[in-house]
């Protein structure tokens, strides 16, 4: 599983390419992942609603004509998966940079009037079944409402391509600067709430446990930490002597503000050239390093964002990102 940013892989349930194959700013279709927790359901887009609920004025039910007669915008944004729930400190760097278009949830929200109540967002999908030896009636997301920034939408494209089935077609939720486990796939309910859904993935599944005031508390995996990662050159890559250049992607819930490389296993490090952000979409970094000598090299980066925080060396699925090279 560790390994799969480095090799890649395809299997009925996922699917993910090498790092290598990520050098374009907005990630093909065929190169973005896919994950799927339980068995992918069939969905007739002729007949599919989605109901809005719970805590509003006025309960909704539409069909993906009602959606496609709402204003339509679209947001470039980083698409990370948070890792194997059961496994949530192992880095996968399962991640792409997409084009999505859809309907601003806040437009929806309006048409329900949100009670002055709710405090969070209840997003269900139409998968079910079996997950790990538990039985799951639907998978089930919650959001604060206070986090749902106007770039939350209810996505019916990804690069300009009607959302297919594995991506979480026809509808999905999506939620820029948040893990893709919150952007609930074959979306068809939305339940405003004043607490945190039951569910299993909310209270068992997709927490991070950290010590807070010497105790140990569930913190959600919401918001999309620092990371960076290098595509250019890969892993176990045999490189000619002279100059090299050095590409990556780095990413976050808030902007990148700084990158640095490190050639010789974290001894010391240096500053990359860092492109600015575009709404939410991931910054690509380059840095030029000429090796003083043939052998073996281990390469890093990590990144910083705006609020200073950065990629800690282990441990979390941020973990510092590095790749050994041979210099012939």
């Amino acid at each position: 599983m560790s390994a799969y940013w480095s090799t890649g892989v395809d299997l009925p349930n996922l699917q993910q390419p090498a790092l290598a194959r990520l050098t374009d700013f907005v990630t093909p279709l065929e190169h973005v992942f896919f994950l799927r927790h339980m068995a992918m359901p069939e969905i007739d887009r002729a007949t599919w609603r989605l109901a809005v609920s719970g805590l509003v004025e006025h309960e909704l039910s539409l069909s993906l004509a009602d959606l496609e007669s709402m204003p339509q915008t679209e947001i470039c944004a980083v698409h990370e998966c948070a890792g194997h729930p059961l496994h949530p400190t192992v880095p996968v760097r399962r991640v792409a940079n997409v084009v999505w278009r859809g309907v601003r949830l806040s437009e929806v929200l309006k048409q329900a009037c949100v009670a002055p109540a709710a405090r969070f967002v209840w997003s269900y999908g139409a998968d079910k079944g079996d997950y790990h030896g538990v039985d799951i009636p639907a998978y089930v997301k919650d959001m604060p409402v206070s986090e749902l920034h106007g770039e939350a939408m209810l996505a019916t494209h990804m690069n300009s391509e009607p959302l297919c089935d594995k991506h979480g077609g026809p509808v999905r939720l999506v939620v820029p600067g948040f893990y893709g486990t919150n952007s609930t796939k074959w979306l068809v309910r939305l339940a405003l709430s004043d607490t945190r859904s039951p569910g299993y993935f909310t209270t068992v599944m997709y927490n991070d446990r950290v010590i807070k005031d010497g105790v140990e508390q569930l913190s959600p995996v919401w918001r999309v930490a620092p990371h960076a990662v290098m595509v250019q050159p890969s892993e176990q890559a045999h490189l000619t002597s002279g100059k090299q250049k050095i590409v990556g992607w780095a990413w976050g819930a808030d902007a990148i503000t700084r990158v640095e490389v490190s050639t010789d296993e974290g001894t010391r490090w240096a500053d990359a050239k860092l492109d600015a952000r575009k709404d939410h979409a991931w910054q690509r970094f380059e840095f030029d390093w000429t090796p003083p000598s043939s052998g073996t090299y281990q390469l890093r980066c990590r990144a910083f964002d705006s609020t200073g925080l950065g990629q800690p060396e282990h441990g979390v699925r941020n973990a510092v990102f590095s790749i050994s090279v041979t210099v012939e």
